[in-house]
């Protein structure tokens, strides 16, 4: 093994003193690798420098993760392009460049999963760092602890007021249904008034009707007894004949009578 060299460096404000085998000027870009990561989330958030360490873990995790993921990729791209050559040499006519381009694209992508690896081992180291810097967090949070209680009497508090308010909505919602149903009764009721009012109107209209011929029968009668008055009767040597007059009533009689139709016709 070789000797462990002790370097201090800077993160988030706080000066650290770390002991690796690693070179010291590696260990101290890691470590302005994750004070840069830790510095871009705290210039957008006013968490706490724990929280702060946690969510800088989580985006150099990300990174670990999709490197590894690339690198998967590539390995499987490798992989394929190899059996794609394989391939090709066995069923191609040896066109040597066909070939070739086949090895350039190969070796670029053997170039890229070699970085990409490469990117993958400082993230892991990255990783392992951010891991020792969280639990040193961890312990740290312990001290929100009493905040972190409070908050969660003013979740209880609320959660209380949001039941008494489902409860009032409840009681509404029922006094509405009842009020929907008070108004269909309404409505029906109101139908049924509008029906007789309908039935009403029809015999009204029926009764004018028959007003309306009584009053013509009783204007040509009125015009046959004014015309009979208008007309001298002979001078009979006998007794006269029997008139209209005799058979009609009089005219006192038949405006009393028009009186009367006009009353119910009103």
């Amino acid at each position: 093994m070789g000797e462990k060299k002790s370097v201090t460096v800077n993160i988030y404000g706080n000066e650290y003193t770390m002991k690796g085998e690693a070179d010291p000027q590696y260990i101290s870009d890691l470590a302005k690798y994750v004070d840069l990561k830790m510095n871009e989330i705290g210039k957008k958030s006013s968490a706490p420098a724990a929280k702060v360490a946690i969510l800088a873990s989580m985006n150099i995790a990300d990174e670990l993760h999709r490197l590894e993921k690339s690198k998967a990729e590539n390995i499987r791209l490798i992989e394929t392009l190899e059996k794609s050559l394989l391939e090709m040499k066995k069923s191609s006519d040896g066109s040597l460049k066909h070939t070739m381009e086949l090895k350039e694209h190969l070796d670029q992508y053997k170039a890229e999963a070699v970085e990409n690896k490469k990117r993958a081992e400082e993230s892991a180291a990255e990783s392992a760092k951010l891991k020792k810097e969280f639990e040193d967090s961890a312990k740290k949070s312990s001290e929100l602890k009493p905040e972190v209680d409070k908050a969660r009497e003013e979740l209880d508090v609320a959660k209380r007021k949001i039941a008494d308010l489902n409860k009032e909505t409840e009681r509404l919602k029922t006094d509405l249904i009842q009020t929907q149903s008070q108004l269909e009764e309404l409505k029906q009721d109101f139908a049924e008034a509008q029906g007789l009012n309908e039935e009403a109107q029809g015999e009204i209209q029926d009764l004018r009707a028959k007003g309306d011929k009584m009053n013509s029968e009783f204007k040509q009668v009125r015009e046959a007894l004014e015309k009979a008055k208008q007309t001298p009767p002979p001078a009979p040597k006998t007794p006269p004949p029997p008139t209209v007059e005799n058979f009609l009533p009089t005219e006192e009689k038949l405006h009393a009578l028009f009186k009367k139709i006009d009353a119910i016709l009103e």
